[in-house]
């Protein structure tokens, strides 16, 4: 090839370089900001998780304090049809009855769904009040009309065995705290020290040592209303997830099989983050939650990246669960739709109390 063919050909491939560049860069930025590219692989997830999170649009923060929120929209997403309902909707409508089992077993109580057309969803984390003691439900479970089962759980109230044996809706969830020590597999012993930190770090002890009413005291439920009234407004319509960030740190993810699920369940999440990362922040509480978007965006790929096996499910449907990639999460789905997917991080939420200080010590001496 002569050196006039040769210029000629490096010209051209100059020219295509150069062209793809430019068409590269115009994908990535859109309106004078980047668009970070796509996605990463989800196919380490089983098959409707893998689908949900191929459709996920992130949308800008709602902020209160060191809290924010990131909505999430579904593109192309499968729903869930049929009518459904929350735990304290049924409680509501008297459609889910709530017992003991027995004469009452601290790990297990009964329920069932009386109604005849409507699914009910009861999401990890939930309490229910009343019975012998109050729990918390430790899976999430749907219940189909008419069906009933045990239900495994752990009690949140470690000095009351006594009263009916009827629940009622405690309108409360686990703060994010607890939830984490839930999913690193705790013992009943762990759940009821962790209640009692939680308690005593909220100025909100009882004589029962009820977590459901420590976050209903008056000074805790003042705080953790003026986190709802700042959020739960400016979802928007077609929101059927979150992203939440403490300060500039993600450290969870909520999914939903349908808008209604997730707006009826906000303010519950909301009061579950808040108080570890409003409340119980201490002299950080009044630093603002930081505008890095990056930050959300980055949470969300670790998850698409971390993927999600079968788990099992005391319920209707296929149970979901993650325990790599320093996360931790569960979820399920029903006839190949996502219900719920909760992931938030691994490691401890909250720094361990510290020990009081040591005495110098004067033997023996230290070698040099």
């Amino acid at each position: 090839m002569n050196a006039y063919r040769r210029d000629r050909v490096g010209r051209g491939w100059r020219h295509v370089a150069v062209g793809v560049l430019t068409f590269v860069a115009g994908c990535l930025w859109q309106g004078g900001e980047i668009a970070w590219g796509q996605r990463p692989s989800t196919d380490r997830h089983v098959r409707e998780l893998a689908r949900y999170l191929d459709g996920v649009k992130i949308a800008a923060p709602i902020v209160c304090r060191q809290l924010a929120v990131y909505p999430i929209l579904a593109d192309n997403v499968p729903l869930l049809g049929g009518r459904w309902l929350t735990l304290d909707e049924a409680v509501a409508r008297g459609v889910l009855m709530v017992s003991e089992k027995g004469g009452g077993s601290v790990p297990l109580v009964w329920v069932e769904n009386r109604s005849r057309d409507e699914y009910i969803f009861l999401m990890t984390g939930e309490v229910i009040a009343g019975g012998m003691q109050t729990r918390t439900i430790r899976n999430d479970i749907v219940l189909a009309p008419g069906q009933k089962t045990d239900l495994e759980v752990f009690c949140v109230e470690a000095h009351r065995w006594s009263g009916a044996t009827g629940f009622s809706g405690g309108k409360i969830m686990l703060p994010q705290s607890i939830q984490g020590e839930l999913r690193n597999g705790a013992s009943q012993t762990k759940v009821w020290s962790e209640v009692a930190r939680n308690n005593a770090s909220l100025g909100a002890e009882n004589a029962t040592g009820s977590l459901e009413l420590a976050l209903k005291a008056a000074p805790v439920r003042d705080k953790l209303d003026e986190v709802r009234r700042k959020i739960a407004p400016e979802i928007p319509r077609g929101t059927t997830g979150f992203v939440f960030l403490d300060r500039s740190r993600a450290v969870g993810l909520e999914l939903f099989g349908s808008q209604d699920l997730a707006r009826a369940l906000l303010p519950k999440l909301l009061d579950s983050y808040a108080v570890d990362y409003v409340l119980l922040k201490g002299a950080d509480a009044g630093a603002a939650a930081g505008t890095d978007n990056r930050e959300a965006i980055d949470f969300f790929e670790r998850v698409c990246r971390a993927g999600s096996q079968r788990s099992r499910t005391p319920g209707s449907g296929a149970g979901m669960r993650t325990r790599e990639g320093g996360l931790l999460g569960d979820g399920v789905s029903l006839d190949g739709v996502v219900a719920h997917y909760g992931v938030q991080i691994g490691r401890r939420v909250l720094p361990p109390p510290e020990l009081p200080p040591q005495p110098p010590i004067i033997y023996p001496r230290p070698r040099r």
